[in-house]
């Protein structure tokens, strides 16, 4: 009886753990995650039925006039949206999960031509990501299938835009290189949408003149510096002429009016003095001539010199007039 009991007890935990575990299958089956940097497809014996995307994929909506014509757009396949969990048919759908960040594409060195056929080599840098799984599974399949695509893409394009412009504005024009780019992206989008894949940024990521071209580029780089610093001189030299100039006009202007201020001075202090002697006359004209008379003697005679005078001179009655000296006969 025990026995028995036992038995039956036994294939009950076997249904049991049957069903659990068919049940987690089946669980398992049914439901699958999308991690955040993921996207996935759907399908059902081989023919796409939905896709999950990123939250904030645009890609369809900014593409429309281009995906018109796709499976995505047509209604068909049905467009989910967002991380986590998510449902499918049990043993019927297959997810295949794709990337949703970035990836980064360099080409291998070109050599291209400006507009006035200089040489470059040029190393291009791109951006691209898969934005449409669907589409890409289809079209493309694989990361070095789309490389590949961008490839056969980026370098006809990127030498077209280049070709336009002057070696000038490829070197130094910021705005003018992004322009043409900018143009370049467009085209190459227009191509690779419809595969599932936008390019969202595409750069010149090197830029290296051949060997050929260094030794003249920089001969005249040497001519054009020498130009700018005998510019730069003339510009200095002229300058200094001005400052010069002005100087010496400035100094001509001053020394014109120390000049006046100093005849104009002159010429008061002689009027004063004319004033002084004039009234010196006035009050006394004999001692004023005989001072005259000394002072003209001062002027016209050396230190211990002689002086012999007539008596019949008009100094020597005036000096002994004055007191000055003893009539001798």
């Amino acid at each position: 009886m025990l026995r028995d009991f036992a038995r039956k007890n036994t294939r009950l935990l076997v249904i049991l753990a049957v069903v659990i575990i068919a049940a987690l299958i089946l669980l398992n089956e049914a439901f699958f995650i999308v991690g955040e940097a993921e996207q996935a497809v759907v399908s059902r014996f081989g023919v796409i039925k939905s896709i999950i995307l990123d939250d904030k994929n645009t890609f369809h909506e900014r593409f429309a006039p281009l995906l018109k014509d796709e499976i995505t757009s047509s209604g068909a396949v049905a467009i989910r949206r967002g991380s986590g969990l998510h449902f499918k048919v049990p043993f019927v759908d297959k997810v295949d999960k794709f990337p949703s960040l970035l990836f980064n594409y360099t080409s291998n060195s070109e050599t291209v031509n400006t507009s006035e056929k200089k040489q470059y080599n040029i190393t291009t840098y791109a951006q691209w990501r898969i934005a449409d799984p669907a589409l890409f599974s289809l079209k493309l399949g694989s990361a070095m299938n789309a490389e590949n695509q961008l490839d056969n893409l980026i370098h006809p394009v990127i030498v077209q835009a280049i070709n336009r412009l002057l070696a000038e504005d490829f070197i130094s024009n910021k705005e003018a290189l992004n322009a043409a780019l900018k143009a370049g992206l467009d085209t190459i989008n227009r191509d690779m949408v419809i595969r599932g894949i936008e390019v969202t940024d595409i750069q010149v990521h090197r830029t290296i003149l051949p060997q050929a071209n260094v030794e003249t580029t920089y001969d005249r780089m040497k001519a054009d510096r020498a130009k700018v610093a005998q510019q730069l001189r003339s510009e200095g030299e002229e300058t200094y002429r001005k400052m010069v100039a002005d100087t010496d006009l400035k100094a001509a202007r001053i020394e014109a009016d120390a000049t006046r201020t100093a005849g104009e001075t002159r010429a008061r202090a002689d009027a004063a003095v004319m004033g002084i002697y004039n009234k010196a006359y006035k009050e006394d004209p004999v001692f004023y001539q005989f001072w005259r008379s000394l002072q003209a003697l001062r002027g016209s005679f050396q230190k211990n010199s002689l002086l012999v005078l007539n008596q019949e001179h008009p100094l020597w009655k005036q000096l002994v007039e004055w007191g000055f000296g003893t009539p001798q006969q």
